[in-house]
């Protein structure tokens, strides 16, 4: 961090205070910030009722999408989406009758494709650029296998006996399937996402209504989070590199008998409860970027009036607030996030009259505002002296302004070569 000083009257004060003093009457903070949709993702015609429903899960850092849509009814179907090639059905193996992707990294899909026979889902690892697809199997004893979240090659989700059990989270690296249950030692598991530094979150548990515990996982070292602040679980969902978890967990609701779900952020240190948005009492989240913003959905107990939300700055907001009124979309769940802080959500489209994906990319103020008002002030400046010197390894540094891994005097000179 830098501190610099001014001499005055014999005085040291700090030039961020006179720098302060000197622009109090400047401009007011202009409302700015929201989103614009970049991106509508439709279905293809299925023929009566219609556009097949999309369920977009993942987005990358170049904006592809994947996920999968339904056509016809209750037949699913894995899916790339790119803003050059449009929807793409990500190709199975023979006798494949449903698939569908949860995860996405550089050109690499994951998630599970069913078919016919003893074994009727198994994960799948798809790389878009090559065309090489990679059935990931099951561990001894599993009848299915299911890939979720995928990071540097790095392939995490669950396996097991859907008759028998056991039920546990897996990682698979180097085409080797490793199961989570021993290390984590209860009897079920699930494993959620995986992080830049290689710590694995999901839930750990005899049951997930019960007594589940949200872990992180990292070589065999296994950090078990308390339950959500006056709750009885946790579940992990998303984490980043800072170690940071959020996810969901049950509470008893204001009556004193039925269970809620409200979503948390993990710090390290504490647990919080992100609260609702108003007029709901569910709150779930589905994932996090490394700057601990957090996206998911609200509703209330009858899965009506659903409702994309943000979380950051200790704040919860609503996703429909911060989109152009004429967009004619109603945010139904925020599913992902990435660095650049899009956004892929899940919407009825009033227009197509059909469910489609939605991409949300931030209106971007000039180089230089970072506390995000479209202005660049006293604000910002404070802010970038805060973050002086080297970026932490693989976490968000928005003050880096050049992008050279370091805040300096040559961020400074570009944020007040923007002043105003």
């Amino acid at each position: 961090m830098l501190t610099l000083f001014a001499t005055r009257s014999g005085s040291v004060i700090p030039i961020t205070l006179a720098i302060l003093l000197v622009a109090a009457a400047g401009h007011a903070q202009i409302p700015c910030g929201g989103y614009e949709v970049t991106a509508i993702i439709a279905g293809p015609d299925c023929g009566p009722p219609g556009l097949g429903a999309v369920l977009p899960f993942a987005i990358n850092e170049a904006g592809d999408v994947a996920g999968y849509f339904i056509c016809p009814v209750l037949a699913a179907h894995a899916f790339l989406w790119t803003a050059s090639s449009g929807l793409q059905t990500i190709p199975m193996p023979p006798g494949t009758t449903q698939s569908r992707a949860f995860g996405i990294d550089g050109t690499q899909i994951v998630g599970y494709f069913e078919g016919t026979g003893e074994v009727g889902r198994l994960a799948f690892l798809y790389d878009a650029e090559t065309g090489e697809f990679t059935n990931l199997g099951t561990l001894p004893g599993g009848t299915f296998s299911e890939g979720l979240a995928i990071l540097q090659g790095i392939v995490v989700g669950n396996w097991g006996n859907n008759v028998v059990g056991p039920i546990h989270g897996f990682i698979w690296q180097d085409a080797v399937m490793t199961d989570l249950g021993p290390i984590l030692g209860t009897p079920t598991s699930r494993a959620r996402d995986i992080s830049l530094v290689g710590k694995v979150t999901g839930w750990m548990g005899t049951s997930k209504s019960s007594d589940a515990r949200a872990f992180i996982w990292r070589g065999g070292r296994v950090t078990e989070l308390p339950p959500i602040p006056g709750g009885l679980t946790s579940e992990g969902e998303a984490l980043n590199a800072l170690g940071h978890v959020s996810g969901e967990g049950e509470v008893v609701g204001n009556d004193g008998r039925t269970v809620v779900v409200r979503s948390f952020l993990w710090d390290g240190d504490c647990i919080t409860d992100l609260g609702t948005l108003p007029g709901t009492t569910f709150a779930r989240a589905r994932d996090m970027d490394e700057q601990d913003r957090i996206v998911g959905v609200c509703h209330n107990q009858f899965l009506t009036d659903l409702t994309a939300f943000i979380w950051q700055d200790a704040a919860m907001t609503a996703l429909k607030d911060l989109i152009p009124p004429d967009a004619n979309l109603t945010l139904q769940s925020a599913r992902a996030i990435n660095q650049a802080g899009q956004i892929l959500a899940t919407a009825h489209s009033d227009a197509l009259d059909a469910t489609v994906g939605v991409v949300l990319t931030p209106v971007q103020g000039p180089p230089g505002d970072l506390d995000g008002d479209c202005l660049v002030g006293i604000l910002d400046l404070l802010a970038l002296l805060v973050a002086w010197g080297p970026c932490p390894p693989m976490a968000g540094c928005p003050a880096d302004l050049n992008n050279d891994g370091t805040v300096n005097v040559f961020d400074l000179l570009l944020l007040l070569a923007n002043w105003g």
